[in-house]
C-alpha cells in the first residue's frame, strides 16, 4: 500500500474543490478513524507566507500551524457517492471538533486550504463554506478514493 500512495496522491492533486460533506442520517457501519501514525491535517494556506513551506506541484506554499484540525479530530474516513454519482472520500469529524471547525472555515470562506496526508499536501481548494462535521473531497478517481480510504484506515472500503 505504501507504494501505491505516491499514485494515489498525485492524482489527489487534481481534486476540484473542498465542500461540506452530507451528513448520513444513520450510520450502520462502525467509525473508521485513521490509523495511529497516519497524519491527516487540514490547514489554511496564509498568503502571506507566514508558516510552514510545503510544495504542491509548481508551487511553494505556506500553511498555517497549527492546523484547523488532525487526525485526533476525525471520526470517520470512507469513500461515498455524492448526490451526482461520483465517488468522494468523505472525512467526519468528532463531535467536540465541529464548533473550531466550523468557526475556522466560516473565517476562510473563499481562501485557500490544503488536505495533507502524511506530510504530502493531496490538494488545496477553495472554501465555499463553512462545515462543521464532515467534508468532502471531489475529483478523485473512484479506485484512487478507496485507495487513500485504505491508507487512512487501514480497512478495506465497504462494499456499496
Amino acid at each position: 500500500m505504501r507504494a501505491l500512495l505516491p499514485v494515489v496522491l498525485g492524482a489527489a492533486m487534481m481534486l476540484a474543490g473542498c465542500m461540506p460533506g452530507a451528513t448520513p442520517s444513520t450510520r450502520v457501519e462502525a467509525d473508521r478513524p485513521p490509523l495511529p501514525g497516519v497524519d491527516v491535517r487540514l490547514s489554511a494556506v496564509d498568503e502571506a507566507g507566514k508558516g510552514v513551506p510545503v510544495k504542491w506541484q509548481d508551487e511553494t506554499l505556506t500553511l498555517r500551524e497549527p492546523p484547523l484540525a488532525t487526525s485526533a479530530d476525525i471520526a470517520d474516513v470512507r469513500s461515498v457517492l455524492d448526490d451526482n454519482g461520483f465517488t468522494v472520500l468523505q472525512i467526519r469529524y468528532r463531535p467536540e471538533a465541529q464548533r473550531r471547525i466550523h468557526d475556522g472555515t466560516a473565517a476562510m470562506v473563499g481562501q485557500r486550504m490544503a488536505i495533507s496526508v502524511d506530510g504530502r499536501v493531496l490538494m488545496v481548494a477553495t472554501v465555499h463554506g463553512p462545515f462543521s462535521d464532515s467534508m468532502n473531497l471531489s475529483g478523485l478517481a473512484g479506485s484512487d478514493a478507496m485507495a487513500l480510504e485504505k491508507h487512512i484506515t487501514g480497512s478495506a472500503p465497504m462494499e456499496r
